[in-house]
């Protein structure tokens, strides 16, 4: 007898909430998702934001398509000259009317917030760094560092031992 997707999700993935919104996702198309029944859905969390102009966009999909036929993905820390990476970072300081002159691409929003902290206090010379009380700021130990939930905060703090 085979398990249910819904007993293997519980078993085999580690929850990140103690109440998972646990909708089991069959297809999703535009701004909505439709579970195993049918049941639509409007899909307000995007992939955190990954999907923001909805899914299956068909000039997304076909960007990608064109894409994936020269290429996938060889090195996002600006090692190999890649044209899609060079012209997103050029539009994007273009877009930002002088105030940087180059972007550092990441794969996620947690190394994103580490590299803005990164670079906060390096620009500074400061240590502290300013966040919002019971904001969420990514998972990695950094982030939960600046946390303002000391309940996740303290659950990741202890000493460290050095050779």
């Amino acid at each position: 007898m085979t398990k249910s997707l819904r007993y293997l999700f519980y078993q085999h993935l580690a929850q990140t909430s103690n109440e998972p919104i646990g909708i089991e996702v069959d297809k999703a198309n535009g701004s909505y998702l439709y579970d195993i029944y049918g049941t639509k859905y409007i899909d307000l969390i995007s992939g955190i934001s990954v999907s923001n102009i909805g899914h299956c966009h068909p000039k997304i999909i076909e960007a990608i398509e064109q894409q994936i036929r020269q290429y996938m993905h060889l090195m996002v820390y600006g090692e190999y000259i890649q044209s899609p990476q060079v012209l997103l970072a050029k539009k994007l300081v273009e877009l930002l009317g002088g105030y940087f002159e180059s972007v550092y691409f990441v794969n996620s929003g947690s190394e994103a917030i580490e590299g803005a902290i990164k670079l906060a206090k390096r620009y500074t010379g400061r240590e502290k760094i300013v966040a919002y009380k019971n904001a969420y700021h990514c998972s990695t130990h950094g982030a939960l560092s600046i946390m303002g939930n000391e309940k996740y905060k303290n659950s990741f703090q202890g000493t460290s031992l050095y050779f």
